[in-house]
């Protein structure tokens, strides 16, 4: 792979998929307040759940109801436009379901079928006849496997980015993430690259965040963010709640850090109200379902 420079120069749409091998290394958690915090810095955003783990979706809040679509669908049926729903003004999504479970088999006889992600997104990441993007960041939150879903998600993606938690098992199925990164670049899609490996659940205190940091300092010292994500109860908490960290704890060191990444990612500097943003977006959006309940009744 080149050399790729964290900041991205957003004159297009750019597509990350956020994927390891490793369960538990905060995909979801990264996914969502990564894309929370570009949205603060002014950037349309479209989050895409591709995991029958549907946690993306739950920390969200998405509960599917008859009729709704998710990303299940859309990807099985050519008749099914994206389901695309509306969280804030420029921060949109596709959920999942539990029936993506399901999704592998149902692709692995069709042609082209890792290509299947990329030929359906294309409309969505075009110019308009003005030469606006409809979003400038979309990011696939991937489950934390090799298969043909994921194999989309990075066909279809510009990069990678690895979120790596702080502990012995971190090298856990690196080597055939790296692999498969390497195989979708040499044969399929010739533009990805490993944006960089994100350190969560860091504690400096430890010696083992030391450690793994170190390892990874020494060999992918170019693909390092300098941005480290601190462990916190606050990531634990949020989603008992529906919430990210940006509308759960505003002051916590987690939003402090998912702030500097998208700063690092951008280049762009944060609002002054950057701590109100998404708190404030959240309870107007609280108050309109509180609303259509009472209209309902």
């Amino acid at each position: 792979f080149c050399v790729v420079e964290f900041l991205i120069n957003v004159t297009m749409t750019k597509v990350i998929a956020v994927l390891n091998y490793k369960g538990g290394v905060g995909k979801s958690t990264t996914t969502y307040n990564l894309g929370v915090a570009l949205w603060i810095l002014g950037k349309k955003v479209l989050l895409i759940d591709t995991d029958a783990q549907c946690n993306l979706s739950g920390l969200i809040g998405f509960d599917q109801t008859a009729g709704d679509s998710t990303f299940y669908e859309w990807m099985k049926d050519d008749d099914v436009s994206m389901p695309i729903y509306v969280l804030y003004d420029g921060l949109s999504y596709v959920p999942a379901s539990k029936a993506l479970s399901t999704l592998e088999g149902s692709l692995i006889g069709k042609r082209n079928r890792e290509r299947i992600l990329s030929k359906k997104l294309s409309a969505y990441i075009q110019p308009n006849e003005e030469g606006n993007y409809i979003f400038d960041y979309i990011l696939i939150d991937c489950a934390p496997k090799d298969g043909v879903v994921n194999d989309n998600a990075m066909s279809a993606s510009d990069y990678v980015l690895i979120p790596t938690e702080c502990s012995g098992f971190s090298l856990q199925g690196m080597q055939n993430l790296l692999f498969s990164i390497q195989d979708i670049h040499d044969n399929i899609n010739d533009k990805l690259d490993i944006l960089g490996f994100l350190m969560v659940k860091y504690d400096r205190q430890t010696r083992i965040s030391k450690q793994v940091t170190e390892y990874f300092s020494e060999h992918f010292s170019d693909k390092m963010f300098k941005t480290r994500i601190r462990k916190n109860i606050k990531f634990d908490e949020s989603p008992l709640v529906n919430q990210g960290i940006f509308e759960y704890a505003p002051e916590s060191n987690g939003a402090e850090d998912y702030m500097s990444l998208a700063e690092e990612i951008t280049g762009a500097k944060r609002p002054s109200d950057w701590r109100d943003r998404a708190v404030k977006a959240w309870e107007e959006n609280q108050a309109e379902e509180s609303n259509e309940i009472k209209e309902d009744e």
